[in-house]
């Protein structure tokens, strides 16, 4: 086996496993919405393609229309 495919095989599933990661924590966190208080989670692909620092997202509060980065909180809501 080429030595390019057995590494093209390694980043795949590094790949697959991350976004898996991501979209479990994702299914795990939520977010207070700092204008309205509302307590809410996004979906899995907001979640993992949502503009991040360390520990917020970028995310729109369904309720109010708030957009900001706010701080992933553990546990569902």
């Amino acid at each position: 086996m080429h030595p390019a495919f057995v590494i093209l095989i390694i980043v795949a599933a590094y790949a697959i496993i991350m976004i898996v990661f991501a979209l479990s924590r994702g299914s795990n966190s939520h977010f207070i919405c700092p204008k309205c208080a509302c307590d809410f989670q996004v979906t899995g692909p907001k979640y993992l393609f949502s503009p991040k620092t360390f520990n917020t997202h970028y995310v729109t509060c369904p309720k109010c229309g708030y957009h900001g980065f706010l701080e992933v909180l553990p546990g569902k809501e």
